[in-house]
């Protein structure tokens, strides 16, 4: 029977004194305490080795790009925790991808999105370099999903913002095992809660300058603390090999009750977290959608007659248009134009300024 466990990553601001519940999720498989630690370990290698600074400001700036006015609901350094979380979906990913490594590329999982993205970076460049190490890359193949093929603004009325991070890092709208993100109270069937907290540098923001960890039974009570007159024979053998783990890892423990009394807990705004459906515009989303195959034929033709570059112009001012007659007056012009100037003053003078 597979593990699963609920997971809760706190920011700590010793700046301004307070703590904040920035991203939480289900992981279903896998989600032993042994696992916790190692991803603590993992965590805190790429910390070391990038000097606390994760780039997490690549997040940040397509959360910003991306949600406009709703950035400012997220709760404080929620770029911080959901980059956290993207880099152990990473690390999800490059394990699963290791039991498909014999296969051929056309029959892995991923491979139409890594063809649709790869397709899409050829187009036009992501302004994140590729990097060395494998599970940033990853990351920043996710945001580029994010940026070139699954923008927030196409998914904002269908999915919350957890479920949308969480798709940018499968190659479908089906979850596999792993970290997953979405719900946003603890499962029925968990095992165990893992707390992790990190405290972010009160001069640099998204600079994490120390980080601990919580082991919880599903009931919130601490798996380390456990006594041989309230666990049985297997509990208090786990507990002696968690300790062990610890102290030979250098783990930091900690629990979230003394932390509660020493920094003041920001308001919970954030869970659930979705656009705000607007009737208008969710109308004219409808009828540009409803009229996209006879913009694509006009713009085939469009091509053919005068090649690429006018057919991407003609393309941008077609997109415009929620006008079925709008677009059925620029089926002549298509045909009668004698050249490209022709036909785009044709266009500007139908679809007016």
């Amino acid at each position: 029977m597979s593990t699963r466990a609920w997971y809760d990553y706190y920011i700590i601001d010793p700046g301004s004194g307070t703590m904040t519940l920035a991203m939480r999720f289900y992981k279903w498989g896998d989600g032993t305490p042994e696992n916790a630690l190692a991803e603590y370990r993992l965590f805190n290698e790429r910390l070391q080795q990038l000097g606390g600074q994760l780039p997490v400001e690549w997040l940040d700036r397509l959360l910003r790009d991306q949600l406009g006015d709703l950035h400012a609901t997220l709760p404080p350094q929620f770029a911080t925790a959901a980059f956290l979380f993207l880099l152990q979906r990473a690390s999800d990913e490059e394990q699963r991808q290791f039991w498909h490594r014999y296969k051929p590329p056309e029959e892995r999982p991923d491979f139409h999105l890594r063809f649709a993205l790869d397709e899409a970076l050829t187009a036009e460049p992501f302004d994140i370099p590729p990097q060395t190490d494998p599970l940033l890359e990853r990351v920043r193949r996710f945001l580029a999903t994010a940026h070139s093929l699954r923008p927030w603004r196409d998914y904002a009325l269908r999915l919350d913002l957890l479920d949308w991070l969480q798709y940018l890092t499968q190659p479908t709208r089906s979850a596999d095992m792993g970290a997953i993100a979405g719900d946003w109270e603890p499962a029925w069937d968990i095992t165990y809660r893992f707390r992790f907290f990190f405290w972010i540098d009160a001069q640099r923001p998204l600079r994490i300058g120390q980080m601990a960890i919580e082991l919880c039974r599903r009931d919130g009570t601490d798996l380390l603390s456990v006594t041989d007159a309230t666990a049985d024979e297997w509990e208090c053998e786990q507990r002696d090999a968690l300790r062990e783990i610890v102290r030979t890892s250098d783990i930091n423990i900690t629990s979230l009750a003394p932390l509660q009394h020493d920094y003041a807990t920001t308001p919970d705004s954030f869970w659930p977290f979705r656009e705000q459906p607007n009737p208008e515009e969710t109308t004219r989303r409808a009828r540009l959608e409803a009229l996209r195959p006879i913009r694509n034929i006009l713009v085939r033709q469009i091509e053919k007659r005068f090649g690429p570059k006018v057919a991407d112009e003609t393309r941008s001012i077609l997109e415009q248009i929620d006008d079925f007659d709008l677009l059925l007056e620029l089926t002549e012009p298509v045909i009668d134009a004698p050249d490209s100037a022709a036909w785009l003053r044709a266009l500007r003078q139908v679809c007016g300024p």
